[in-house]
């Protein structure tokens, strides 16, 4: 039975679910969780408007609270896992100062936070499992200490270094060393699971010869732990850079040749994967691309949206209505009810849905957006020209809906410079929608689109999209092509 499931949710909630996650019911796991990096990351876009503030996409900085002793009590009464509370506690006596004794401090708080998570982990993954922990210096080696307790120092594998990307201008100004990779913990739960890994080579270069001046006749160079940083790994990237059209306006997205490479050799074809942080869903992306089943959870509303439209742009709607949903609407009611009770939620819902890449709010009032909600990215396909992006703009409106807005939906786009504009409500007031937008058009090469429009809740439940150009990924004949690439 294939399995595609997301789950919004906190991922421990999920994991301590023996109903939804089995014990030993997962082949690989991989995260790229927060890395008390002491930074709030936002959903970017680059706006004419300097006024609005983007939209969070999630806090990394850690506070110690009552939440937190609830956790370490729960840990400190485990006889195994009271070896992780005293990890929390050292780092509790450490501090933020550096000191002995310098009292609770943020890393402690991350601390605990990961390591009810990761304990909860080990249980769902099965004996020939592996887990594969993204992470970067600032925590890295505490975060090791929580594994070495969890999994046994025998069945860590390899600390991977990944090269993140080029040097660029602005890191050159840095004094001191420029750091420039993260840190990939790669842990079994068993011996079984280092028998099962599959080996992996970077193909020898074409021009490439041995010193007997021989065509090499063998696979190629055997893949060591360090990532991008050699010669030979080079030449197959694993870097997104700024221009690289798999770029979903994600702060922390992760490149899919990455998890290509980890699931590749860490999991059987078939196999279970799951991504409890997972974010823009790059771990999935790449589990469907090689077959695998995988299981995505993230916390945030926003980010389930955007992974099953990102299912559904690279892989097909068949696939994208086999995905089982829980945490965010899959329904009228549902949507209604998130609509009622958390009006912002139900927005960041919607704008992941249809794929915006970015949500705004006007600074300082957590309500008034600028008539901005979200942002969709576009490529109308003009002959003979190169692809040039152009932008729509989003509104969301989870209850009733004026002629005023609709009106006023015009001028924000021409504002701030989009194309068109979008407004997602119910069904109920679709007819208003119609009424009252304005019925310019614009058009390329093969279609013509309307420059406001709008989009029912009912119907984006039901698959359907906004009527603009193609704007993402697409299938052809078989294969994921970008659009860019279509129009080339």
């Amino acid at each position: 039975m294939e399995d595609r499931t997301l789950y919004g949710y906190d991922c421990l909630d999920v994991l301590n679910d023996r109903v939804a996650l089995p014990t030993g019911s997962v082949d690989l796991i991989y995260l790229d969780p927060p890395f008390n990096s002491k930074s709030i990351y936002n959903l970017p876009f680059a706006g004419k408007d300097k006024d609005l503030r983007p939209v969070e996409a999630f806090k990394d900085t850690w506070t110690w609270g009552s939440k937190e002793d609830e956790l370490l009590s729960e840990l400190s009464g485990g006889p195994k896992s009271r070896y992780l509370a005293d990890i929390v506690t050292l780092a509790q006596h450490i501090g933020a100062t550096g000191e002995m004794g310098g009292g609770g401090s943020s890393l402690a708080s991350y601390l605990v936070n990961m390591a009810v998570r990761l304990l909860a982990m080990h249980r769902v993954l099965s004996d020939a499992g592996s887990i594969y922990l993204h992470c970067d210096p600032t925590a890295s080696h505490y975060l090791k200490l929580l594994m070495d307790a969890i999994y046994g120092q025998s069945h860590f594998r390899n600390e991977i270094i990944w090269r993140i990307g080029w040097v660029s201008g602005y890191k050159t100004q840095k004094r001191g060393w420029i750091r420039n990779h993260d840190t990939i913990l790669y842990y079994v739960k068993t011996d079984k699971a280092a028998a099962a890994f599959n080996k992996e080579y970077i193909p020898y270069p074409p021009d490439y010869v041995r010193r007997d001046g021989k065509k090499p006749t063998g696979k190629g160079v055997p893949i060591e732990d360090t990532w991008n940083s050699s010669a030979a790994d080079v030449l197959n990237s694993i870097m997104i850079m700024s221009f690289s059209r798999e770029k979903r306006g994600y702060p922390t997205q992760k490149p899919v040749a990455l998890l290509e490479r980890i699931i590749k050799a860490s999991s059987p074809a078939g196999g279970v994967v799951l991504d409890p942080f997972c974010g823009c869903g790059t771990t999935i992306h790449a589990a469907e691309e090689l077959g695998r089943n995988w299981i995505g959870i993230d916390i945030s509303s926003f980010s389930v949206g955007l992974m099953h439209e990102r299912i559904r742009q690279n892989f097909g709607t068949e696939i994208a209505n086999a995905v089982s949903i829980h945490g965010v609407p899959i329904n009228v009611r549902e949507a209604q009810a998130l609509a009622a009770r958390d009006k912002f939620e139900f927005e960041k819902w919607v704008c992941g849905a249809i794929g915006a890449e970015g949500m705004f709010h006007d600074p300082g009032t957590p309500g008034a957006d600028g008539g901005v909600d979200g942002v969709l990215r576009f490529y109308p396909f003009r002959m003979g020209k190169k692809p040039k992006a152009e932008f729509a703009i989003v509104q969301v409106k989870g209850g009733n809906v004026t002629a005023d807005s609709v009106k006023a939906l015009k001028a924000t786009v021409e504002r701030f410079g989009a194309t068109a504009g979008v407004m997602v409500c119910f069904d109920r007031y679709m007819r208003t929608v119609e009424n009252q937008r304005s019925k310019a058009t614009f058009s390329d090469d093969a279609d013509t689109f309307p420059v406001i429009q709008g989009l029912s809740v009912e119907d984006l439940i039901d698959g359907a999209r906004p009527h603009l150009p193609l704007y993402g990924r697409t299938r052809v004949g078989g294969r994921i092509e970008h659009q860019e690439e279509l129009l080339s």
